[in-house]
């Protein structure tokens, strides 16, 4: 005994040290030869690991003869060959073994609705019972408690936290990266403040197996182990939230020099920087252009590699310093986000003074914060919609901008989303509770103290007066400038969908029915002004419907009468005389006048009644609130409507001549929809008179802007004089001639002059030999879903379908998920269409082989195009070299430099379109591409030869004879 200690505290320290142990954790993972044990199949692997109290304390692992073959996709999946099952045990052999282990544990998987059934099934097929015991899903807890990660594959996740995981796909390696992804998981549910912890329990969460337990069981442990709150957190009525960090400041710093020399920058650079020559001369350029005593527009050109987000942001810093703002659009919320995550940390890590940036995006991305805690007293039908609230709950322990792309939610179309968006400031009344926490109004405060401004082209064009300043002009930089002019005519082009005008007044109806569902007509019954305004709600809606039919039925008398389908189903495009639709929306019109007055009265009994509702705030449940604010979300859909509307009237009077519009109507024997579509086909100076106003002299940056010395496309789209503005253009640093090969099919036929069943066989054919005998990242560029559609469906029948993982836009999964997936994966295909040529970074061996079925022209037969070149011809331009081949040079620049992403990278890129080698136009684009980068134009047979020979180079290639397949 310790001098000093009484016999008390040393039995306490006894205690301690004996005391009993957490529950085991039998973490398992199985390999099987398919999903369904009903239909046959088997396990071929079982891997499991024990836990308790946070450390692994047992392994065991078998492969096991399941007595059928192991098809080929899942040889190709895990590895595991029919030779490495043939003498390994039955499962009846060690069904024993495994039941003993793990009975009396908490069983644990990542997707535990498929292994535990699954190894059930097995047990009582070898006479065991099924086991009786509680089961958890890591998939699940990592949703929750991981709100913002961009994939929940278990590979994923265990990079996202640094868990060694080297054989996905291995049961006992998949089985060992869970276990401690539940290690991990735990330690976060245990650093839950309480509150969160209790909002979670009351959402009554519907999660797999037993799921909800463990945050059940950690709520009830805080009982007698309360945690305090965190010094990063704060509570707002009930609420957890992050504090937002105070703007620094280091105050002025004297005798700021910008580091001209490439000493200087070396200096300044330290080890967190490489000096890159190119670089060095795009910085200087810039800082030379902007210090100028007379500065000019300027355009420069940056290629891959180049750095060009450092090499603008570094000379405006300092150009700007100390009290010159600047404004910074992207093309895409994804470079916002790369821009204030890494390069202004970056550049806060260099510079002597600090910048203060904000990422500003519209209304519509933003958490409304007292309509999401308003819906948390709601208990929804869909699991899923729960969940998602979970994920939020526990992301606003995280987030101080409350931006909903965070989340990175494909779930955001739904219509939980329209509740729970922010509309903007002006519908915030400062008696909301949340009003100071609101993220909009922190975002307004920040605005005020930032000097970097990180936009997107959409929010520019829309806010250029918020933004800008016309007095003190700041710096505006406009990256991907290629994108900006197109962000206007989106801005411009609207759809008027008369399907999505019923869905809000049907629940809007609902809302102030007179049913069994408690509504407005519930919250108001006692109070005979709100009553009274209830009804008149009611027949407001009435009017409101038939007057939106009515419209519906006069643009169909108008333009679609005598328009004829080839059938029932189809869906019919059809162009609109522009004066006889603006003729039809005169306000003066019948149908238009008596829309406009029902959707008035609609607002008017409305806010009459969210006044009623606001002067007695006190009375009401949160279910009630609730309910005001999904009327408040449809109404916004009906606003929204009116509001194109009008914008429609806007540009038919103002630059109808520019603008184009057109109905899309498809009838069947079970539903009928109609959408009325239009807008700007060209830009008409609208950034010379709403944009570049507000700001001094624009830097326009991108990787590929020219397509051209001669042509003025850039310049037309940017509303640029060309002799007052200044070009640069800096070459990308990386070794194209021997990291890189351009190949060109000169024989392939040329689309839309051949047979479409042998132009799609002639694809199919060269596209399996192009990837048969190696397990190269192949991404495959297409124009059309249709042509990756029927591409798909041939090598389908082809043993590649077993060898690859093949991912197909449209068929296996939207862009996003295909990205994750492609990114991830080791030898996977993608096939792809116009969204996939741009915007996506894949370095290293994430994609090696490039290939381009057909050269990238927009389709002459889309409406807007049409209407476009029709315009062109009007100015006495020709539209294929006005606007179509510039447009297509541009894309083919942004495929191709799809290929080469870091210094060490290498790849093929292949082009199956003949019309770059015997076409004119063909060399012009061929010389806007990197001037080092070999191009050869060769037969197919001959160019399958040759990219193997450069693959196998790279060690890519495995040994294989020549193989064509018979399509």
């Amino acid at each position: 005994m310790k001098h000093g200690d009484s016999l008390s505290t040393t039995k306490k320290r006894r205690q301690k040290t004996k005391k009993s142990r957490g529950p085991i954790y039998s973490v398992v993972d199985l390999e099987t030869t398919g999903t369904s044990v009903n239909h046959g199949d088997r396990i071929i692997q079982v891997g499991c690991v024990l836990v308790q109290d946070g450390e692994i304390i047992n392994h065991f692992e078998t492969k096991i003869n399941p007595r059928v073959a192991v098809p080929r996709h899942i040889t190709q999946l895990t590895g595991i060959k029919n030779n490495d099952v043939r003498n390994a045990p039955l499962f009846e052999d060690i069904a024993g073994t495994l039941y003993s282990l793990l009975s009396g544990t908490i069983f644990v998987a990542h997707n535990v609705n498929f292994d535990f059934p699954f190894l059930n099934a097995e047990l009582e097929r070898a006479g065991y019972p099924s086991l009786s015991i509680k089961a958890i899903d890591t998939v699940t807890l990592s949703q929750i408690l991981m709100p913002t990660v961009k994939s929940y594959r278990l590979r994923d996740l265990t990079s996202s936290l640094s868990i060694e995981h080297d054989h996905p796909h291995s049961a006992v390696s998949d089985a060992e990266a869970t276990a401690h992804l539940l290690v991990d998981l735990m330690k976060q549910l245990r650093e839950l403040p309480t509150l969160t912890l209790e909002k979670l329990v009351e959402l009554k969460l519907n999660l797999p197996q037993q799921t909800t337990m463990v945050l059940e069981q950690e709520l009830e442990r805080r009982v007698a182990n309360p945690l305090p709150l965190d010094d990063s957190l704060y509570v707002s009525h009930g609420i957890v939230l992050h504090k937002v960090r105070p703007a620094t400041s280091l105050g002025e710093v004297t005798n700021v020099r910008y580091p001209s020399t490439k000493r200087a920058k070396i200096k300044l650079y330290g080890d967190s920087l490489e000096f890159r020559p190119t670089q060095s001369k795009m910085m200087n350029s810039i800082y030379n252009n902007y210090t100028h005593d007379e500065p000019k527009s300027m355009i420069v050109e940056a290629g891959t590699g180049t750095g060009k987000t450092l090499g603008y942001l570094l000379p405006l810093a300092y150009a700007a310093y100390p009290d010159k703002k600047i404004v910074i659009s992207t093309a895409t919320n994804l470079l916002q986000q790369q821009i204030a995550q890494r390069t202004m940390k970056q550049l806060n890590h260099l510079l002597p003074f600090e910048l203060n940036g904000v990422v500003i995006k519209g209304n519509s991305h933003y958490l409304d914060l007292a309509k999401f805690v308003h819906s948390l007293s709601i208990v929804e039908d869909s699991d899923y919609i729960q969940l998602i609230k979970a994920k939020i709950l526990v992301w606003l322990l995280k987030t101080t901008s409350g931006d909903l792309d965070e989340l990175n939610l494909n779930a955001q179309r739904s219509p939980y989303f329209a509740e729970i968006r922010h509309q903007g400031v002006k519908t915030l009344r400062e008696d909301n509770e949340f009003y100071n926490d609101d993220f909009l109004i922190r975002r307004q405060k920040q605005l005020h103290t930032a000097n970097v401004i990180i936009t997107n082209h959409a929010y520019l064009v829309a806010h250029a007066q918020e933004l800008g300043d016309g007095t003190r002009r700041p710096y505006l930089v406009v990256d991907e400038a290629q994108h900006l002019s197109e962000s206007i005519l989106r801005r411009s082009r609207q759809t008027l969908d008369f399907q999505s005008i019923r869905t809000a007044i049907h629940v809007l109806e609902n809302l102030v029915s007179d049913n069994q569902e408690r509504n407005l007509a519930n919250i108001f019954e006692e109070h005979a002004l709100g009553t009274y305004n209830v009804e008149l709600l009611r027949d407001d809606l009435r009017s409101l419907s038939e007057a939106t039919d009515a419209f519906q039925q006069a643009l169909y008398r108008q333009f679609m009468l005598n328009v004829q389908g080839n059938n029932s189903n189809e869906l019919i495009e059809q162009p609109l005389d522009n004066q006889q639709l603006f003729s039809l929306l005169t306000p003066s019109n019948k149908p238009i006048m008596q829309l406009e007055q029902a959707l008035a009265s609609v607002q008017f009994h409305f806010m009459a009644l969210r006044h009623l509702f606001e002067q007695q705030a006190d009375r009401w449940l949160f279910s009630d609130r609730y309910l005001m604010s999904q009327f408040q979300s449809q109404w916004m859909v009906l606003a929204d409507a009116d509001n194109k509307l009008h914008q429609f009237i806007e540009t038919l009077e103002e630059r109808g001549e520019a603008a184009a519009f057109w109905l899309t109507v498809q009838q069947s024997a079970e539903h009928s929809s109609m959408r009325l579509s239009g807008g700007l086909l060209a830009v008409n100076h609208f950034l010379t008179e709403n944009v570049y106003p507000y700001f001094a002299q624009p830097l326009f940056v991108g990787a590929t802007l020219f397509t051209s010395s001669r042509s003025n496309y850039l310049y037309e789209q940017l509303d640029l004089e060309k002799d007052r503005t200044l070009q640069k253009r800096f070459a990308s640093p990386f070794n194209y001639a021997e990291r890189a090969e351009l190949l060109v099919a000169k024989d392939a036929p040329i689309p839309n002059q051949t047979n479409n069943e042998e132009y799609t066989r002639y694809l199919a054919q060269t596209i399996y030999q192009l990837c048969k005998n190696n397990q190269c990242q192949t991404m495959i560029l297409f124009n059309s879903l249709v042509t990756i559609e029927q591409v798909y469906s041939q090598l389908k029948e082809t043993d590649l379908f077993d060898q690859r993982d093949i991912l197909a836009q449209g068929i296996t999964g939207r862009r996003e998920k295909l990205l994750k997936q492609f990114a991830s994966g080791t030898s996977s295909i993608l096939l792809g269409a116009s969204s996939f040529w741009e915007g996506i970074d894949l370095p290293k061996s994430s994609l090696e082989l490039l290939i381009i079925t057909r050269l990238p022209f927009d389709s002459p037969n889309e409406i807007m195009t049409r209407a476009h070149n029709n315009l062109l011809k009007r100015e006495g331009k020709n539209p294929f070299y006005h606007a179509a081949l510039p447009k297509a040079t541009m894309r083919l620049q942004q495929g191709i430099g799809r290929l080469l992403r870091t210094p060490n990278d290498f790849g093929v890129g292949v082009i199956l379109d003949s019309r770059i080698s015997t076409r004119r136009y063909g060399s012009s684009m061929l010389k806007n591409l990197p001037k080092d980068l070999p191009i050869k134009e060769l037969p197919t047979t001959e160019l399958v030869e040759s990219a193997k020979k450069f693959l196998k180079s790279t060690g890519q290639i495995t040994k294989s004879k020549n193989f064509w397949y018979n399509f």
